[in-house]
């Protein structure tokens, strides 16, 4: 298991970075074991310069056709301390343990506002990356992009797929988690507006009709 961590009091205080934790029964509630020390962090010499602040949410993959020449991949959330913009950048690994950046750039990016918090799916033979984009334009709203090999991404240029729309989403609409069960897909997000902060659901057909 990837997470997002840090050692000050608040939110998103001090350095923050990704570790890693393992465990030998995901069926049991117990303490994961965490490896000592971080695979990723803004100061490690081959960080980038859109990475340089703090290191987000992670995500990670097993890619069993190894376009990267790696079976692991990882999705990850990134600052800049220069124009303080978030970005997704990439890693990859043979073990899980030891992870090494991919690429010189990032994969998504505006170069303003927040682009994070990915998530992948696949169609067929297309890569299908979920995020959210936030004050690159007004609020927060979710986005998605496409690749065939993982490390080549076509953002999509259309509509949001889901932009503040609701009373409980009025705010922000972000942070995906998407799902295909039974023919349907349910798009799960965090809504921020007259509620408070809720975990909302958009759907691809409507589930209220008989």
């Amino acid at each position: 298991m990837s997470y997002l961590g840090g050692a000050s009091e608040g939110y998103e205080a001090g350095m923050l970075g990704v570790g890693m934790a393992y465990t030998d029964n995901v069926t049991q509630a117990k303490e994961w074991q965490r490896l000592k020390e971080p695979v990723l962090l803004p100061i490690d010499p081959e960080a980038r310069a859109f990475e340089n602040d703090k290191i987000f949410k992670s995500l990670v993959i097993r890619d069993s056709k190894q376009h990267t020449g790696h079976p692991f991949v990882m999705y990850y959330n990134a600052k800049a301390k220069e124009g303080g913009y978030e970005s997704i950048g990439m890693a990859v690994s043979d073990d899980m343990v030891n992870w090494k950046r991919y690429g010189q750039e990032p994969v998504i990016t505006r170069r303003k506002g927040i682009c994070g918090d990915a998530q992948i799916a696949k169609i067929n033979d297309l890569y299908v990356m979920f995020y959210f984009g936030a004050f690159w334009k007004p609020g927060a709203f979710e986005r998605f992009a496409c690749s065939y090999d993982l490390i080549h991404w076509t953002d999509w240029e259309g509509k949001d797929l889901i932009a503040p729309s609701e009373e409980y989403d009025e705010q922000y609409a972000h942070k995906p988690w998407v799902i295909k069960w039974q023919g349907t897909v349910y798009h799960f997000y965090n809504a921020v507006g007259k509620q408070g902060r809720v975990i909302a659901l958009a759907t691809s057909r409507d589930l209220r009709k008989k």
